[in-house]
């Protein structure tokens, strides 16, 4: 009898995936279907059938494409700028006690603030839509960054820590030999977070006044009326597979990065 052939890993989730994905059209149908026969008028704008919102994506492609490259590369690239910051900040903090008991409360009262009252203030002192999106995506991401890595840095093992203490070993020497490793579950737990909500944050922006974006498209779909539902459920749609794709992205560099780590050993395993 030969050996047993293994389902590679990554064949059993895209297996998954597009079983969950069919499940879902086919629910969404059948909420669609139920809804028609009710005899509502705006059934259509409720929830329209799945084909009738990639219609109308193959139908305007330019816009549709415009509008996620637009919201799109500017959270992509705002999480970047709030990673770096955040990275930062984190390990500053844990590097000196009293930057952090300075820092830390006003970096956590400012979450108090929503993000939509932010927009019209940063509009007035940056002027420009895309630095305003830029500035929401970065903001968000900086908040989560760093208290994660600061909560990473400083869950070193004491034991471990007093060893590297009695070698005589410096702060950059920790800092890099034990410290970073011993954060890093806890940087891409908060990166898994903070890289959908900057697309959230991007967005907010698009709702209050942007252009040639997935929000635009959402306000525009909402203000111009009913036959334009595709157009929203479209934008949300795009949205959502957005934010997927971007935690997707985070757990696969995590697992490059990081192949030690139990949870990965067992997958392999």
């Amino acid at each position: 009898m030969g050996a047993e052939r293994r389902v590679p890993g990554w064949a059993v989730g895209v297996g998954q995936t597009v079983i969950v994905i069919g499940a879902i059209v086919a629910v969404w149908y059948l909420g669609a279907f139920l809804l028609q026969l009710t005899g509502d008028r705006l059934a259509d704008s409720k929830l329209p059938f799945p084909h009738l919102i990639v219609d109308r994506v193959l139908t305007y492609p330019g816009t549709i494409i415009e509008a996620t490259w637009a919201t799109g590369s500017r959270a992509v690239l705002g999480f970047f700028i709030g990673l770096a910051i955040g990275l930062l900040f984190g390990v500053l903090m844990v590097q000196a006690r009293w930057l952090e008991v300075s820092i830390l409360p006003y970096v956590l009262a400012s979450q108090m603030i929503p993000l939509i009252a932010l927009v019209p203030i940063m509009r007035a002192i940056l002027g420009n839509p895309e630095l305003v999106r830029l500035y929401l995506a970065a903001y968000v991401t900086f908040f989560i960054v760093s208290v994660a890595v600061l909560r990473g840095l400083k869950s070193v093992n004491r034991d471990s820590l007093e060893l590297m203490e009695s070698l005589n070993a410096g702060r950059m020497t920790v800092l890099r030999m034990l410290r970073l490793p011993s954060a890093v579950p806890y940087i891409f737990s908060g990166l898994r977070i903070a890289a959908p909500l900057s697309l959230v944050g991007a967005i907010i922006v698009d709702l209050t006044g942007g252009q040639n974006s997935l929000g635009y498209l959402m306000v525009a779909a909402v203000a111009i009326g009913p036959s334009q539902a595709p157009f929203l459920w479209a934008a949300l749609l795009i949205s959502l597979t957005l934010g997927l794709v971007f935690v997707r992205i985070v757990g696969a560099v995590e697992r490059r990065i990081s192949p030690w780590q139990p949870a990965f050993r067992e997958a392999v395993d």
